[in-house]
């Protein structure tokens, strides 16, 4: 038996801190919003390690909407740190949202694979996915904040996406290493596998529209945020469950059998 309360009490601790970091946006005290969406990053990265390391060498029981508020915040302090205060800023509700998602819409929490699973290159790959996730996830973010506000997208934007597709492709070439050392074979013909090729294709036709000399930079704001809609659908939602609030924080739910 495995128990997770540990790592799940530590998560609701981080979201916990990313919600009085939301507070500290609402009434401008800035230093304090990032002091602490920091602590929460933090506790949520304690909390990711500790529940890899008690199901090790299985598959990463934290999957992905465990993980996306790391890769949010660690995108809204590169803003920050890039001197993009207001974006920067403007990343921190949308941190916590996914952090609430992840405790109220729980799935349970079971090793999708035994025996195949016992390979770095599982850990590796889901590691690649959720981080190229949550970059084009904040992308899109950010192209709906400049469809808001009007403005230009700017050269930050292309290269955010550009780094989210890498992870995204990077985690392509771990995916068919762990297939093959599992099955003999590269490629695993699953829902999974199809849903990935479907979101790589479409970033592969996204970037290269801006060839095109008579594109236009705000239309492909709305073709960056239907890719955050295609990660969402075909990979997050399967992850997540109904509403559960009875329960949500009885120790028993997080114990792995």
């Amino acid at each position: 038996m495995y128990d997770l309360v540990i790592p799940i009490r530590l998560f609701q601790l981080s979201a916990l801190f990313y919600g009085l970091s939301v507070l500290f946006v609402l009434i401008r005290f800035s230093r304090s919003a990032v002091i602490s969406m920091g602590v929460g990053l933090l506790i949520n990265l304690l909390s990711d390690i500790h529940g890899r390391y008690l199901i090790w060498p299985y598959c990463n029981m934290f999957n992905e909407p465990f993980f996306l508020p790391i890769s949010l915040s660690f995108l809204s302090l590169y803003l920050l740190f890039k001197g993009i205060e207001r974006e920067g800023l403007l990343f921190i509700p949308l941190v916590f949202f996914f952090s609430l998602i992840a405790i109220f819409c729980f799935e349970s929490y079971y090793p999708p694979f035994t025996m195949m699973s016992k390979s770095i290159y599982s850990h590796l790959f889901h590691l690649s996915i959720f981080i190229s996730h949550g970059l084009l996830i904040g992308c899109s973010y950010l192209a709906f904040i400049y469809l808001i506000r009007r403005d230009t997208p700017d050269h930050l934007l292309q290269r955010l996406t550009v780094w989210g597709f890498s992870f995204l492709s990077i985690s392509g070439m771990f995916g068919m290493i762990w297939s093959y050392l599992g099955r003999a074979d590269p490629v695993s013909w699953n829902h999974y596998y199809f849903h990935s090729i479907a979101i790589w294709f479409f970033y592969v036709g996204y970037l290269h529209l801006r060839l095109l000399k008579e594109w236009n930079d705000h239309r492909s704001l709305w073709i960056l945020i239907g890719g955050a809609l295609l990660i969402l659908y075909f990979d997050y939602l399967p992850q997540i469950g109904r509403f559960h609030l009875s329960g949500v924080l009885d120790e028993t739910v997080y114990r792995l059998y």
